[in-house]
């Protein structure tokens, strides 16, 4: 059965929503419970490259380099600029995934070489609702869900969701040492933050900050520190 947090006194909405993030622990659990590698491969992405749902549902096999793991992101939300109001049209996203996650993507590809990377029974792009439906189903299973605030009007926000796994791991990184302005540069949080970093880091920077302090590469360096 769900847990309902306490909120502090005097705690409000914008604060439950900013730490609606997961921990380390919770992440690790739900990347570790039993589920198909599909749901898996993508949880895990989402949690990696901080792109959001859509984003990374909208990934084809084409756009996914299988010797470097790097996966590019084409469709990619335009920002709103208060200031000029207008749309400002997003680039695309470069990140590179770690290795457990490359042979998830393996996997998942299969024999396939072109068409969406992530596809339902019937071949079909992957929709955002069922994930947002399995995302919570397993969370409840495995007993790491838990509603973190109730509306007037009834509606909970949840505590495991696809967007709090996006933004776990990039607090994640941000908590281990990587550069803040790095990470928001790759989560691409708003027009003010695209318009003040866009142009002072590269994906180049940005993949090298993530393979550093993002808790999913740390077994990647640890491997390889082995074999050396």
């Amino acid at each position: 059965m769900n847990e309902i947090l306490k909120p502090e006194q005097n705690r409000s909405i914008n604060q439950v929503k900013f730490d609606r993030g997961m921990t380390i622990e919770e992440v690790k659990t739900l990347l570790q419970a039993p589920m198909p590698n599909r749901e898996r491969a993508f949880f895990r992405a989402i949690y990696e490259t901080f792109y959001r749902a859509n984003e990374l549902l909208m990934c084809n096999i084409e756009d996914y380099n299988k010797q470097t793991g790097e996966l590019v992101a084409r469709h990619t939300k335009n920002k709103y600029n208060p200031k000029t109001k207008r749309y400002i049209k997003s680039p695309p996203k470069h990140m590179v995934l770690s290795k457990p996650t490359q042979m998830l993507f393996r996997k998942i590809i299969g024999n396939r070489k072109r068409g969406p990377i992530f596809v339902n029974r019937n071949g079909k792009r992957l929709s955002k609702t069922y994930l947002q439906l399995a995302v919570n189903k397993i969370a409840t299973m495995i007993g790491v869900q838990k509603i973190t605030h109730t509306t007037k009007t009834g509606k909970n926000y949840h505590l495991v969701t696809i967007k709090a796994l996006r933004e776990s791991g990039e607090r994640h990184s941000d908590l281990a040492g990587a550069d803040s302005e790095v990470t928001a540069r790759a989560a691409q949080h708003s027009a003010i933050i695209k318009e003040k970093h866009y142009k002072k880091t590269g994906w180049e920077e940005i993949q090298k900050q993530i393979k550093k302090y993002h808790p999913a590469f740390k077994d990647d360096a640890k491997n390889n520190k082995d074999e050396i």
